[in-house]
């Protein structure tokens, strides 16, 4: 893989975040009718949604031998 499609890559990956970033805010600004009409998550699921997507973080454990 060439530089500039390594750079090329992660601008668009940056992109994409920002986008689904945009359209989170935008939908968290509507009123909680909308959101719910349209089956966005309510506050009292978000945390379990969360928690379901987020991995635990397992520092690797190296053996001196």
């Amino acid at each position: 893989m060439s530089v500039f499609a390594s750079i090329a890559r992660f601008a668009s990956d940056y992109r994409t975040r920002r986008r689904r970033m945009h359209t989170y805010l935008e939908l968290l600004s509507l009123p909680p009718e909308i959101q719910k009409d349209i089956g966005w998550p309510t506050e009292e699921e978000m945390p379990r949604r969360l928690e379901r997507r987020t991995r635990t973080y397992q520092p690797i454990q190296r053996r001196l031998v």
